[in-house]
C-alpha cells in the first residue's frame, strides 16, 4: 500500500471515526439533556425574555410588593444573588451575550429551542475542537494530525471531566469556550481581526473569556510584531465587546462599570484610585469581593485535583504531550498552553475549587493530551523503534489489562475504560508492526489505533443497557406545571426552601408565581412577616413549600398567622412539585397563609395608613 494511498485511507476513517463521536454525543444529550433550572439558568432565561421584549430591566412585580422601600442608594441582591434590584429597577448580574442567543432561540423555536441551545452547542464544540487540533498540527505529519483530532474529540466524551455537564442544561459556559476556541481557530489562519472580533463576542458572555487573549496574542508574536493588524484587531475586539460596554453603561451608568465587577471588589479598591469607573455611581453593593489572592493557596491545590481525577492516568499523557508539542508541534504550544496555565491560576483565586471555571482549560488541555498519546503509538508503529520500547510498551499494556481484570485492583489502581482502552492502542501499536508486510501497511493508520479504541470503548457503553433518561425534560415539565398549576394561581407567592432543590426558579419560570426562598429575604432587608402580609393587603394567596419534617420553619410560619395544608407529596412524586426526591426522603408539604378577615382588615388599614405617610426608607431588619 502506498504512502499516499494509506494517508488517504487514515484522513477517511479518520472522519468516519469524528461523524461517530458525534452521533454517539448526540444520543447522550438526548437522554441526559435536562429542564430544570438553578439559579443560573432561571436568570438566563428571565433575561432573555425580558431581551426579546426589547428591555434589559425585568419589570418584577414580586420585588415591588416584597421590597417596596428599598434603599436608591444601595444595590441589593435578588433572585438568588442572580439580579440586582436598585432604585425599583431589577437587572441581572450576567452579561447580555448568552441571554441574546437564548432570545434568538426562543424566536425561532420557543421553548423547545431555548433548551437545545446548549446541546447543539456541545455537537458544535466537539467538532470545532477537533478541527482546531487538525489545524495546529497538519503542517506535519497529516496521520498524526488526523489521529490527534479524533482522539481529542472522543477523550471529551470520555473522560469524566464534567465538561458535558453545561452542554446538557442552559449555562453560558460552552457558548463563551466555543466562541473562544473559533477566534483560536482564526488566529491560527493568521486571521487575526476575525479571531479578535470573535473574542470580543466570546466576553460578551463571560467576560474572563478575555484570558484567551493570552494564546491570541501568543499567536499573534509567533509571526512578528506589526502594528496595522493589532490595531485592526483592538478595533475589531471593541465592535465585538460593545454590547456587554453598553449594558454596562445601560445599568451601571457607566461603560466600565461591570455588573459582575462586584466579585473584584477587594482587588480592585487596591489596584484602583477611589474615582474609578467601578466606584463611579458611590451605590453600596451587598456581596462580592469573592476574588482575592489569598484564595490561590487553598483553592489551587482543589482545582488541580480536579483535573487530575478527570484526566487520571492520562494526565502522564498530558504532561508528555505539552513537552513534545513545545519540542516538535510549537504552533499547538503556542496556541493551546498558554490559556490553561492563566486560567488555572485566576480561577485558583476564588474561593473554593470549581469544575464549572475548568471547562476551557479542560478543552485546551485534551489535544495535547491526544498528542502525547498519538505520538508514541505512531513511533512504536515506525521500524526504526529500538526493540526495547516496543517490549516495554508492550509489557505496559498487558500489565494495565491485567490489573483491570481484577475488580479491587482495577478500582486501587484507577484504571477505568478509557485507561483500558489506552493499552490496547499501545499493544497493537507495539505488536503490529512485527507481523511481516502488516506492519508497513498500517503504519500510517496506527495513529489511530487510539481512537479506534476509545470508540469501540464508547460504543459497548451506548450499544448496553441504557442509562435513565433525566427525570426533569419536558414531558415531566409539562406534567408539573399542570399539578401545581391546579393549586398555586399566577401571581400568587411561594415560600420555600434551598433544602428541597431549586423549586423557587422553577415555579417562577414554569409556573407563573412569585416564588422566593426564606433566605433571600434578609438580602432585600425585609422580614417574612412583612412579606405576607403586603401579599394578603395586595389581594394574594401566599404558600409556603417545605419539607415535611421541617417543623421549626413550620412554627415560625404559624406565628404569622393560620395555616392549613394544602397537599403532601413523598417519592417521585415530588418531581410534579419540582423537588429532588433525594433532598426530602420524608416528602414535601405545601401549606397556604390564610388570615381571618378581622386580621386581613386590620392590615389593610394599617397599609393605608403607611401610603399616607412619607415612604420609609427601608425595612427592619429580620
Amino acid at each position: 500500500m502506498g504512502s499516499r494511498l494509506q494517508g488517504r485511507l487514515t484522513r477517511l476513517v479518520a472522519l468516519a471515526l469524528a461523524v461517530l463521536a458525534l452521533l454517539v454525543a448526540a444520543r447522550g444529550l438526548l437522554r441526559h439533556n435536562t429542564w430544570y433550572l438553578a439559579s443560573d439558568q432561571y436568570a438566563f432565561l428571565t433575561f432573555a425574555g425580558d431581551l426579546q421584549h426589547g428591555t434589559v430591566f425585568h419589570d418584577d412585580e414580586a420585588q415591588r410588593l416584597a421590597a417596596p422601600y428599598a434603599r436608591a442608594d444601595r444595590t441589593h441582591d435578588a433572585r438568588v444573588q442572580t439580579y440586582f434590584w436598585r432604585d425599583r429597577k431589577l437587572y441581572s448580574r450576567y452579561p447580555p451575550g448568552f441571554p441574546a442567543l437564548l432570545a434568538l432561540a426562543g424566536l425561532i423555536g420557543g421553548e423547545d429551542a431555548q433548551h437545545a441551545l446548549n446541546p447543539t452547542l456541545y455537537l458544535v464544540i466537539l467538532a470545532v475542537l477537533g478541527w482546531l487540533t487538525w489545524v495546529l498540527l497538519r503542517a506535519g505529519d497529516r496521520a498524526v494530525a488526523a489521529g490527534t483530532a479524533v482522539a481529542a474529540m472522543w477523550l471529551l466524551l470520555l473522560l469524566p471531566t464534567d465538561v458535558h455537564l453545561w452542554g446538557i442544561t442552559v449555562a453560558r459556559d460552552l457558548p463563551a469556550h466555543l466562541l473562544a476556541l473559533l477566534a483560536l481557530l482564526a488566529a491560527a489562519s493568521g486571521r487575526f481581526g476575525t479571531s479578535a472580533l470573535v473574542l470580543g463576542l466570546a466576553c460578551t458572555i463571560r467576560p474572563d473569556a478575555i484570558l484567551y487573549g493570552v494564546s491570541v496574542a501568543a499567536l499573534y508574536a509567533r509571526d512578528g510584531f506589526r502594528l496595522r493588524p493589532a490595531i485592526v484587531a483592538a478595533i475589531a475586539f471593541l465592535i465585538g465587546s460593545a454590547p456587554l460596554f453598553a449594558y454596562n453603561w445601560v445599568t451601571q451608568g457607566h461603560p466600565l462599570a461591570f455588573t459582575q465587577g462586584t466579585e473584584f471588589r477587594d482587588v480592585l479598591g487596591v489596584l484602583l484610585s477611589p474615582r474609578s469607573a467601578w466606584a463611579a455611581d458611590g451605590i453600596q453593593h451587598v456581596s462580592g469581593g469573592a476574588f482575592r489572592l489569598v484564595h490561590l493557596w487553598t483553592t489551587l491545590p482543589g482545582n488541580v485535583a480536579h483535573l487530575v481525577r478527570g484526566l487520571g492516568w492520562l494526565v502522564l499523557a498530558t504532561l508528555l504531550g505539552a513537552w513534545l508539542a513545545w519540542r516538535t508541534r510549537p504552533l499547538l504550544a503556542v496556541a493551546l498552553l498558554p490559556y490553561p496555565l492563566l486560567a488555572l491560576l485566576f480561577f485558583s483565586c476564588w474561593s473554593h475549587p470549581d469544575a464549572r471555571y475548568l471547562a476551557g482549560v479542560v478543552l485546551c488541555l485534551l489535544p495535547v493530551t491526544a498528542l502525547g498519546i498519538v505520538l508514541p503509538c505512531r513511533a512504536l508503529a515506525d521500524r526504526s523503534c529500538a526493540a526495547r520500547w516496543r517490549a516495554a510498551a508492550a509489557i505496559l499494556a498487558l500489565a494495565c489489562l491485567g490489573a483491570s481484570a481484577w475488580p479491587w485492583a482495577a478500582s486501587a489502581l484507577r484504571i477505568g475504560m478509557v485507561e483500558r482502552a489506552l493499552a490496547w492502542a499501545l499493544l497493537a501499536a507495539a505488536l503490529v508492526p512485527l507481523v511481516p508486510r502488516l506492519g508497513d501497511r498500517l503504519r500510517r493508520p496506527l495513529a489511530l489505533a487510539p481512537s479506534l479504541a476509545f470508540s469501540v470503548t464508547a460504543l459497548i457503553v451506548v450499544l448496553g443497557p441504557p442509562g435513565p433518561r433525566d427525570p426533569f425534560q419536558k414531558e415531566r415539565i409539562e406534567q408539573a406545571r399542570a399539578t401545581l398549576g391546579a393549586w398555586l394561581p399566577a401571581g400568587s407567592l411561594v415560600i420555600t426552601s434551598e433544602s428541597l432543590g431549586r423549586p423557587a426558579e422553577n415555579l417562577s419560570h414554569y409556573v407563573g408565581v412569585h416564588a422566593m426562598y426564606a433566605t433571600e429575604l434578609p438580602l432585600l432587608s425585609v422580614d417574612r412577616g412583612a412579606v405576607v402580609e403586603r401579599y394578603h393587603v395586595a389581594g394574594r394567596r401566599v404558600f409556603f413549600l417545605l419539607r415535611a419534617e421541617d417543623g421549626t420553619t413550620l412554627s415560625e410560619t404559624k406565628r404569622l398567622g393560620p395555616v392549613r395544608q394544602l397537599a403532601r407529596a413523598r417519592g417521585d412524586a415530588l418531581y410534579d412539585w419540582f423537588v429532588d426526591p433525594d433532598r426530602a426522603p420524608l416528602g414535601a408539604v405545601l401549606y397556604e397563609a390564610d388570615p381571618t378577615p378581622d386580621a386581613l382588615r386590620m392590615r389593610r388599614e394599617v397599609a393605608e395608613r403607611a401610603a399616607a405617610a412619607p415612604a420609609r426608607e427601608t425595612d427592619a431588619a429580620p
